[in-house]
């Protein structure tokens, strides 16, 4: 698997925004992804950045549910895979 493969998106939120002062970025990665092949591929896409820790979060969709004219259907959003990698050397310019 190649880093574009695996690093999906960065993660705009609040949250992550406070924590990348302390070098802690998150990003949404692959549901098949491992945090070794996390840390390979954050180190080979982003140049002069060295890891020190890859946290892993697996998150649940919400459930949905529509009422469209009588009929009541339900539904899950799509189930997230996070990191939340910790920097010890370097910095990620993102903005």
């Amino acid at each position: 698997m190649t880093p574009r493969d695996i690093i999906l998106k960065y993660s705009l939120t609040e949250k992550a925004s406070s924590q990348a002062i302390q070098n802690k970025y998150t990003f949404v990665v692959s549901p098949k992804a491992n945090r070794t092949q996390v840390k390979d591929a954050i180190e080979q896409h982003f140049s002069n950045v060295e890891v020190a820790k890859v946290n892993i979060i697996n998150r649940k969709g919400k459930p949905k549910s529509s009422r469209m004219r009588g009929m009541r259907t339900g539904g899950r959003t799509t189930s997230t895979k996070r990191a939340i990698v910790t920097l010890s050397k370097g910095s990620i310019d993102l903005v």
